[in-house]
């Protein structure tokens, strides 16, 4: 089908023929020309909307303090972020490599070479570290040397097993004034990233950050439940992104809370691909551009920067989605049909007649040969039919890893497509969804806080590798014995799908209050992605294609993990946790599948030629709504423009809802300028804004890393951290920032469904825990009532340790 949105050719210019600048920069045809106008004054609404979030009263910024900002750390956030990319781009090439060894096609192109070779990068490095770790050799010399391995083997196969089946060639498929706003838009995380030596968000500390530095500070992952931060427990802990940001943090020698966010730069290409792959895949080439100003309207695109689990499982799930959509697309034969004798090529002349005498023919005086039958042409469409789709089995393995909610999601909707797809979809699915729930079970064993050791994790990634192998052959024995059944029609599976969400969101009502139901939340905060998601299903009802119904299955999985969550009860920590985690995840999960849906349903609003002027109007109101943030009073300059807000007024959290282009940007030049760690965007005033410790905690840690660097503070050596509350903006961050297993004796103990770590102790603990083995004390005295604190230091004392260091901030004591 043609992309209506992509620049045609004008009458009497031939296809290949450079294009003048005006065509390079607005298109040669009528229609594209329209929108690229649309588009470029898009931008300067961009730049509009900037200055209302400006002037606000709670999200303003300024544009001086912004650049100073970001340039007073750039000097950190520049080289690594750099260095960060550069070790993801490699660690994704090695991975891409490791699947052409392994047998799988060659790549398409550089985005599939990307995607691909991520969801391979996870397992490869989880499974890196499962190995290397339970025995403390996970460090840079190891990791380049495994890299170099790779290399000498691509090196060796690559004329045999190229990476790509053909030559990169650079196509900017639509005009230049298109892209302006969308860069514009899609630079917001990277603003962030630049003026954020620290990463920014509070909870991804303790349950990213500090196992991750731990794996970078001792090159240890002995057990599949480490985790150095006293805040969060095991089912916090999500391997895949240990060993992927493990992996990176190690190889580029940085501190785990910088690493994780310069990875703010990588994880945006690797955002926009995915979307823009899985919407192109869905609904053709012009929804895969539509979705770059659809998706940043998700609470999802402001969460970039963090780096957390929520974000970096998507380019995972888009990429087992997109597989499953090209399994589903129409299959054509390997082979062209042949030519009638007398088919005359379009376009060219009519045959003239023969009017020449024939020629006698000579008698045949040679003995005739035997009849031979024609050789029949091998099938080379694909792989052998026993071969399975690693690339597919490990996203799913590497999703789950990666944050266990969204993974399961993700095999619940990939379960919902095989059952409506049995016949197109059983060969590759069954032995994708088997392997990847083997690579799961590491995960599931750290989730029930199953201290098994780590190279337990390696068996279970080797057997999920010999479990696709062996169900491909399984399903592609029995597939050739059993007759396909006749497949329903398009219509009656979007019927299904549809009903089957009604179902859900009925289920989740009858079970949860409004509106922390999803039905009333996704209308409440994400209203403008839902309703033209609704629009491009209601234009496609008229001829369902499987993009919609596959898109369907996605969504109708996140509804079903709500709806699921509404029948647990409230008894214990775990069900308690279930009804917060689950809505939480699936708030990252459905505006994500609304947005891709949103840019179909713009795709299929644009696709009529007849709507004519029609088209760019509704592109224009759709960025009206969807990158200004009006208000009851407009201030621009000299201009005010007041009355009834024509849209919601500006965004007034940080941590949910729809999120206007302008809001976004505006609140990403905001945090660029002041820092995150302030109480406007964290909630908390932390002791410094950017790198959230002062210079007194900063001495507390190079004083505990320099025990570290001198083999006294081991991987397994516990550290009891003594203050007046364990929350990271009074006490000393000790497992952030420098890895030691760490275990908080405060006045605030805490177990609860968000400090589930069991690690959260009283005053009344104190004398079992120094009792305990801990090799170090680290004891606070600020906020510490003064007979707590002379009682604790003697029990200290008493135990048996010594003082090694004190400053204004702490008093350092080690075991002799």
């Amino acid at each position: 089908m043609r992309d209506p949105d992509r620049a045609s050719t004008a009458p009497g210019l031939r296809p290949d023929s450079p294009p003048s600048l005006g065509a390079a920069v607005f298109g040669r045809s009528s229609d594209v020309r329209q929108l690229s106008v649309v588009l470029f004054v898009g931008f300067f609404l961009l730049v509009a909307g900037l200055e209302v979030v400006r002037v606000s009263s709670r999200w303003g910024f300024t544009y001086d303090g912004a650049v100073n900002g970001i340039l007073s750390q750039l000097g950190v956030t520049g080289p690594a972020a750099v260095l960060v990319a550069a070790a993801t781009a490699a660690n994704v090439l090695a991975a891409a490599v490791v699947l052409r060894l392994a047998g799988a096609p060659a790549f398409r192109s550089l985005s599939e070479l990307a995607l691909a070779g991520f969801a391979a990068a996870v397992i490869l490095d989880s499974a890196t570290l499962f190995l290397l770790g339970s025995v403390g050799l996970f460090g840079w010399p190891e990791l380049l040397l495994l890299h170099a391995a790779i290399a000498v083997a691509w090196f060796a196969g690559r004329k045999s097993r190229p990476l790509l089946t053909g030559p990169v060639r650079a196509h900017v498929s639509r005009p230049a004034a298109w892209w302006p706003l969308a860069l514009a838009i899609w630079a917001g995380p990277l603003i962030v990233q630049l003026g954020s030596p620290a990463v920014p968000f509070l909870d991804v500390l303790p349950n990213h950050v500090a196992p991750v530095e731990h794996v970078r500070v001792f090159g240890s992952f002995a057990t599949l439940t480490t985790s150095p931060s006293p805040i969060y427990g095991p089912s916090r802990l999500m391997l895949g992104y240990v060993g992927l940001l493990g992996q990176l943090t190690t190889i580029t020698n940085l501190d785990a809370v910088l690493a994780e966010a310069a990875f703010a730069l990588p994880l945006t290409v690797l955002m926009a691909l995915a979307v823009r792959g899985l919407a192109a895949r869905l609904f053709g080439g012009s929804a895969g551009f539509w979705v770059l100003l659809t998706f940043p309207l998700t609470f999802t695109f402001v969460r970039i920067p963090d780096a957390r689990g929520t974000v970096v499982v998507f380019p995972l799930a888009a990429w087992a989605l997109i597989r499953i959509a090209e399994e589903l697309r129409p299959r054509t034969s390997a082979w062209p049909k042949a030519k009638p004798a007398n088919e005359v090529p379009t376009g060219s002349p009519p045959a003239r007649p023969n009017t020449s005498r024939p020629k006698p023919a000579r008698p045949n005086t040679s003995r005739p040969k035997p009849a031979q039958p024609k050789p029949t042409r091998p099938n080379t469409a694909g792989p052998p039919e026993f071969r399975p789709d690693l690339s597919l089995a490990l996203a799913f393995g590497g999703a789950f890893l990666m944050h266990p909610l969204v993974g399961l999601v993700t095999f619940t909707a990939a379960g919902g497509a095989l059952v409506l797809y049995p016949s197109r979809l059983a060969r590759t699915l069954i032995p994708a969804l088997g392997a990847g729930a083997v690579v799961a079970v590491p995960e599931v064993l750290t989730i029930a806080g199953v201290a098994a050791p780590a190279w337990i994790g390696l068996v279970c990634v080797g057997a999920g590798v010999a479990v696709a192998f062996g169900l491909a052959l399984v399903v592609s024995s029995v597939a050739g014995r059993v007759s396909p059944r006749p497949a329903l029609p398009a219509r009656w599976h979007a019927v299904l799908v549809a009903g089957a969400i009604v179902a859900l969101l009925a289920i989740a009502r009858s079970r949860l209050v409004p509106p922390n139901d999803p039905a009333s939340e996704v209308l409440t905060d994400f209203p403008r992605i839902l309703g033209l998601c609704l629009l491009g299903a209601l234009l496609a009802s008229v001829r369902p294609n499987r993009g919609w119904i596959l898109l369907g299955c996605g969504i109708g999985a996140g509804v079903a993990a709500w709806a699921a969550s509404g029948l647990v009860g409230y008894s214990g920590l775990t069900q308690q946790a279930i009804h917060y985690e689950v809505p939480k995840a699936m708030e990252y999960w459905i505006p994500v599948m609304l947005a891709i849906g949103a840019a179909g349903g713009l795709a299929a609003l644009l696709r009529p030629r007849r709507l004519g002027i029609l088209r760019p109007i509704a592109i224009g109101a759709f960025l009206v709504v969807s990158v200004f943030p009006m208000t009851d009073q407009i201030g621009i300059g000299p201009l005010v423009i007041s009355g009834s807000p024509v849209v919601a007024p500006l965004v007034t959290s940080v941590r949910i809802g729809e999120h206007r282009a302008a809001e976004s940007v505006g609140l990403a030049l905001r945090e660029a300028e002041q820092g995150y760690w302030t109480t406007a965007t964290s909630g908390q005033e932390y002791p410094d804004p950017r790198l959230i410790i002062d210079v007194p905690r900063q001495e507390v840690v190079d004083e505990l890393r320099a025990e570290e660097r001198a083999g006294r503070l081991g991987p397994s050596t516990k550290v009891l951290n003594i203050a007046s509350s364990f929350q990271q903006w009074v006490s000393v961050p000790v497992g952030v920032f420098t890895g030691a297993m760490e275990t908080s004796i405060s006045l605030q103990p805490e177990v609860s469904i968000h400090t589930d770590g069991g690690r959260l102790l009283g005053f009344g603990d104190l004398e079992r825990e120094l009792a305990a083995g801990y090799g170090y004390v680290v004891l606070e005295p600020t906020q510490l009532p003064s007979d707590v604190l002379v009682d604790a230091r003697a029990r200290v004392v008493a135990a048996g340790f010594r003082e090694i260091w004190s400053n204004s901030q702490a008093t350092i004591f080690a075991r002799p």
